[in-house]
């Protein structure tokens, strides 16, 4: 939904703005199918990431 795509541009904004953001837990299943556009633009790679609730789909996978 419109809704939804707003809000996963909005953690991916903010998550740009942390440049020594290490560790990341997202906890939604709004998250599945969206990791790569959540996650491409991050400063440093993460050495811990922890998916609650994520389905992953294929895409997610492969990004990862």
């Amino acid at each position: 939904t419109t809704e939804s795509a707003v809000g996963i541009q909005w953690v991916a904004r903010h998550l740009r703005m942390l440049p020594s953001l290490r560790e990341l837990k997202l906890r939604s299943t709004q998250f599945s199918g969206n990791l790569r556009q959540i996650l491409c633009d991050l400063q440093a790679p993460l050495e811990s990431l922890e998916l609650v609730f994520c389905s992953l789909v294929p895409d997610d996978l492969t990004f990862l």
